[in-house]
């Protein structure tokens, strides 16, 4: 049985955006195959709670598709497609909702904006941080106010920027500028556990430390905690997803590393334990000092 969505939209709408903590799903789009990361579709993922996706991207047949590691055949859900048909759908359906998209991008910056210009409505409804006076992130409120509902993060920092689509432009962010993250993987397989924190990008604590975003004083780099092994399976997930495993990770290894709390909780299998809880349990909490 699915666990309780929550972390859906806060009761408290009132403080920055770098406060609220999020459930986030590793490998979103991949919820079948041999190995899938997730057992829910993206649609399912979005109605009980989920409002931060990872997803791979890679130029396949003409499209930009979702996949991991390798496209097979022309049968892969398009990024468009997505967008058009799922994404924007909801936004539109539930009115108070942030959703965030962390890209793992492999395209061009060509492959990319024609593939965006077929998402015409995405015009006007990305988080675009120049747009923005604020002497922090923006409030919760201000942010879903402002129609700028989605927040678009890319590990390449090529294909970044705006992109031209419809009767406007869509924005994405540099994940390295506008986020920290530690390094994706708990170990390959169960038999290893290693729950140490460090970055994604290099050992150096300094940088999940990271406070400032380049231009943007006051505002801190959002923080994604990755907790998933390198090879999933619902056996990994019934601990690594548990509020111990998490809790402990947390306060042990990735706070004192960070010195804040996650906002994006990645998990594989999200459904499975307390990933929800915690992330609530986050939000609840007070913010951290850096």
């Amino acid at each position: 049985m699915a666990a309780p969505a929550g972390a859906r939209t806060p009761d408290d709408m009132e403080r920055p955006f770098d406060q609220y903590s999020w459930v986030t799903t590793h490998n979103a789009f991949t919820s079948n195959g041999l190995i899938p990361n997730q057992s829910q579709t993206i649609d399912v993922q979005l109605a009980e709670g989920v409002r931060g996706l990872m997803l791979d991207l890679y130029f396949s047949q003409g499209r930009v598709r979702l996949c991991h590691k390798v496209c097979t055949g022309d049968d892969s859900a398009t990024f468009a497609d997505l967008l058009n048909d799922t994404i924007l759908p909801f936004l539109d359906k539930d009115t108070d909702a942030i959703v965030s998209l962390h890209l793992e991008d492999t395209t061009t910056f060509e492959q990319l904006s024609t593939e965006l210009a077929l998402a015409p409505e995405l015009a006007g409804r990305t988080f675009d941080p120049r747009t923005w006076n604020t002497p922090t992130w923006p409030t919760y409120r201000q942010l879903r106010d402002s129609g700028q509902r989605l927040l678009i993060f890319n590990l390449g920092e090529s294909n970044t920027g705006d992109f031209r689509t419809g009767t406007g432009v869509a924005h994405i962010l540099p994940s390295i500028e506008y986020t920290v993250e530690n390094y994706w993987s708990l170990g390959r397989t169960f038999l290893r556990h290693d729950d140490d924190c460090y970055s994604r990008w290099t050992q150096q604590d300094r940088w999940l430390k990271r406070s400032a975003i380049e231009g943007k004083p006051g505002w801190r780099p959002l923080f994604t905690m990755n907790q998933f092994h390198g090879v999933p399976f619902r056996s990994h997930a019934n601990v690594d997803n548990s509020f111990e495993s998490l809790s402990n990770r947390y306060m042990e290894h990735c706070r004192p590393a960070a010195r804040r709390k996650p906002n994006f909780v990645a998990v594989d299998f999200h459904e499975v334990g307390d990933v929800a809880k915690f992330a609530e349990w986050l939000t609840l909490s007070a913010p951290d000092a850096l």
